[in-house]
């Protein structure tokens, strides 16, 4: 590696769209989403891209104020090193806006070295172990206003159409409108789909334990987020007491906080989302600790194409896996999002596969022409 193979030059582009209405989940309505896309340059010309998305405004500042010293200059073909750097600087915070800062650098650093080898994530860990992966239509969200549910049927349906053949839907509002939406998701998609359900943190547990039991003979294959994501002892209970897999850990920061909830048989299911836990690094680390605890991995994907492309490269890597659904399967966020189709736009074949892209890094070119409308704030560092 030569000096000009290291990073000199970071760029944050911090992007939004607005919503065509409210929408959102049981505890939530939004109009507007967004997220942090990171450039790393080197003088050689590679380029890289990474993405954090829960908090644009102040994930920019951390990488600006606290970050930036220890990436500009680094070597470019090391992101082991660089994201355990990262790691040990952070120690103080670990487990929240720190860890979803490192995750925008991460990703964006294994995207570099990737362009600067001709290689793909996947080539660079040993190859991938798929060409393509089972995707599922994760929506609608829930409209805002008196009736949560509409539209519900007609957006099944069209999901539907478009190929798929796995579904997860968004519930949590009472349990007599979730059962009917439940049930009519399974008349909609046919008794064979992988059907899931997201509660979005929104229920308790005998209010959980009780739709499960209503809705039994719809035999869902997930039961996802039903509590505060931090109620660990809550997990621990409703695991010992429903009889369907339980999956969650889309907010989880760090290897160490899924080792918790895989230790004490909490979830059956780990759902890291790449753009928050630490990356495309902590993610494949996640990825083993789930191995050797039996737990299966279905990575949460929200945000843009950038964190899009990483989940695919990640799931070219992860092991099949038996049970409810077929393991891996990626996460196709259905609501409007012109952040990830600016971006990628890649969609389902006939039998609900994805192809996974096979080019350097991430697998697919990316330019700031693609996400120039967007664009709300641009920064430099060098």
């Amino acid at each position: 590696m030569t000096e000009r193979d290291r990073i000199s030059r970071i760029e944050g582009f911090e992007v939004a769209c607005d919503m065509p209405a409210p929408a959102g989940n049981a505890l939530r309505v939004f109009s507007r989403r967004g997220a942090l896309l990171i450039r790393l340059s080197t003088e050689a010309g590679h380029v890289g891209w990474g993405e954090t998305w829960a908090f644009p405004g102040p994930a920019s500042a951390f990488i600006q104020d606290v970050l930036a010293p220890d990436i500009l200059g680094r070597a470019a073909d090391a992101p082991l090193a660089l994201q355990q750097t990262l790691l040990q600087k952070v120690i103080p915070d670990r487990r929240g806006q720190a860890h979803m800062a490192i995750s925008a650098i991460d990703i964006a650093c294994w995207d570099l070295f990737g362009r600067m080898t001709a290689r793909s994530v996947s080539a660079l860990q040993g190859g991938p172990l798929r060409r393509d992966v089972l995707t599922y239509a994760s929506g609608p969200l829930l409209a805002a206003g008196a009736d949560r549910y509409t539209g519900f049927g007609a957006a099944l349906e069209r999901y539907r159409d478009l190929g798929f053949r796995a579904f997860k839907i968004r519930v949590g509002i009472d349990p007599d409108q979730d059962e009917r939406a439940i049930r009519l998701a399974r008349e909609i998609v046919g008794p064979e789909a992988p059907l899931m359900i997201d509660l979005n943190e929104a229920s308790t547990l005998h209010d959980a334990i009780e739709l499960t039991r209503r809705v039994s003979d719809c035999h869902l294959g997930w039961v996802e987020e039903p509590l505060p994501h931090d109620d660990l002892p809550g997990y621990r209970r409703l695991a010992g007491r429903m009889n369907l897999p339980i999956s969650g850990g889309e907010s989880f920061c760090g290897v160490q906080a899924f080792r918790d909830s895989m230790q004490t048989g909490a979830l059956d299911i780990v759902q890291p989302d790449i753009a928050l836990c630490g990356g495309i690094t902590e993610t494949l680390r996640i990825s083993a600790l789930a191995d050797a605890f039996g737990v299966r991995i279905a990575p949460h994907v929200w945000g843009t194409g950038v964190n899009m492309l990483a989940a695919l490269q990640v799931c070219a890597l992860l092991r099949s896996r038996a049970g409810s659904v077929p393991m891996p399967m990626l996460e196709y966020d259905m609501s409007h999002n012109p952040l990830r189709e600016a971006i990628f736009a890649g969609r389902p074949d006939a039998n609900g596969l994805i192809a996974i892209p096979e080019g350097p890094g991430l697998g697919h070119d990316i330019s700031v022409d693609q996400i120039d409308p967007f664009i709300t704030r641009h920064w430099v560092m060098d």
